[in-house]
């Protein structure tokens, strides 16, 4: 029987992760650039993946750590990291680690969990771990922000749904047509856990195909629920926001909480 594969890590499909240029991966970049620009310091991005908010960051001028656990994604941020300027390269510290579990014994200006990462942590023990290992890296007067997707409604099984696309584009490194569907296979309710699949299918210009199936497994949060587990867990939170164009909170597709660390009476 084969081994279970790991959810979360994008091991097979990496590679084609940047392909995705749907509004959503694109409109963060100038929300984080902005936050970046307030600060005096180094930038921490957790799940940092394949560099898509972090580099543009070190782009910028700033120092940037990038936490991830997955080494495929890591390849390809290094691979992209490659192409550019020498200043740029050494302005940028790697490390794959889980994101619950990590010392770098420095303190960081923002802290940053962009693109829905933090939803990867299913466990509440790892969550709180994640929000502790944040609190302990982020500067006295550092800025830290979170993003999840916010559910509109109560979700029910009517959640899971069929095979639907999602995009298509042709790589523009191989000439590969790449077709990116997603199936929500099954929903946890009592958990608040999801389980969709991202399936690429490869048309590749000799002719044959390749499907690349990535499971996932992701927690979801509904408004209040993420407010409070902030709040107990050591942070004030400063700014409440539903999309990258700062419209408010129940307005948006997104849940953007930004924080700072609970002040000390």
């Amino acid at each position: 029987m084969p081994a279970k594969r790991k959810k979360n890590i994008f091991n097979v499909s990496a590679n084609l992760y940047d392909l995705d240029e749907r509004n959503v991966t694109l409109d963060d970049i100038p929300f984080y650039l902005e936050y970046a620009s307030r600060v005096q310091g180094p930038v921490l991005e957790l799940a940092c993946g394949t560099g898509r908010v972090a580099i543009p960051i070190t782009a910028a001028g700033h120092e940037v750590w990038g936490v991830d656990l997955s080494d495929p994604m890591l390849d390809r941020f290094r691979s992209k990291l490659a192409v550019l300027p020498s200043e740029v390269r050494e302005r940028v510290h790697l490390l794959q680690s889980d994101m619950s579990d990590f010392n770098l014994e420095r303190k960081f200006a923002l802290i940053i969990i962009a693109f829905r990462s933090f939803q990867a942590l299913t466990g509440a023990e790892k969550q709180k771990q994640c929000l502790a290992r944040v609190r302990e890296h982020l500067a006295d007067d550092g800025i830290f922000i979170i993003n999840v997707f916010r559910p509109f409604a109560m979700l029910d099984q009517s959640w899971v749904k069929e095979e639907s696309l999602d995009w298509e584009v042709t790589d523009p490194e191989t000439g590969i047509l790449v077709r990116r569907t997603h199936i929500r296979k099954k929903i946890d309710l009592r958990k608040q856990i999801i389980y969709p699949e991202l399936i690429y299918y490869l048309y590749k210009p000799d002719g044959s195909e390749e499907k690349i199936v990535e499971p996932l497994e992701l927690k979801y949060y509904y408004e209040a629920q993420l407010r409070e587990l902030l709040l107990a867990n050591g942070f004030d939170i400063v700014e409440e926001l539903g999309y990258y164009d700062r419209r408010p909170i129940i307005e948006g597709p997104e849940l953007i909480f930004v924080c700072k660390r609970k002040s000390r009476n």
